[in-house]
């Protein structure tokens, strides 16, 4: 399965974002939102991994349940050579600290990950051409629900990503 620890919101940030990108829409023709219920920030992109490593993962991550990394979201931009559209902002001491941790978890059980330097982002589009980046009349606040290992799946509204659970 395809696996990444992330910070999954609470509702009223996930709504907030919705709003955010039903704002943002016109900006970029041709693109894909993501669904709301997908909006997650990534703290380690581990890509794909069998299910029974994925599942013996989890009580190793469990100490991350319940940190909750707030931060403040202050830009919208865009990674061109992925054409996703983003928000994000830098990260907060808190957020660092949590993002760290995974990795270090990650890295005792010898799990690999992507190793790219952290960009605090949340998507909200996909297949975007162009873009024009700026910052938001106000921060946008994220608060964390649960930080936790999630893997991409399908059901009949498109592609869904949800925790995994020890196995």
């Amino acid at each position: 399965m395809r696996c990444f620890v992330a910070a999954w919101p609470d509702d009223g940030t996930r709504e907030r974002l919705a709003r955010l990108q039903a704002s943002l829409a016109a900006a970029v023709p041709g693109a894909r939102s993501m669904q709301p219920r997908n909006f997650h920030l990534t703290l380690a992109f581990i890509g794909d991994l069998a299910d029974a490593a994925a599942h013996a993962l989890v009580p190793h991550l469990a100490a991350l349940h319940d940190a909750a990394p707030d931060w403040s979201m202050d830009t919208v931009d865009w990674f061109r050579r992925a054409r996703v559209a983003w928000v994000g902002g830098a990260a907060s001491a808190a957020l660092a600290d949590v993002t760290e941790r995974a990795r270090a978890l990650l890295d005792a059980q010898g799990v690999a990950y992507d190793r790219k330097p952290f960009v605090a982002h949340v998507t909200l589009f996909r297949d975007v051409r162009a873009f024009d980046e700026s910052s938001l009349p106000q921060p946008l606040p994220w608060n964390t629900a649960r930080v936790a290992l999630y893997a991409s799946a399908r059901d009949r509204d498109g592609p869904v990503y949800r925790e995994v659970e020890a196995g």
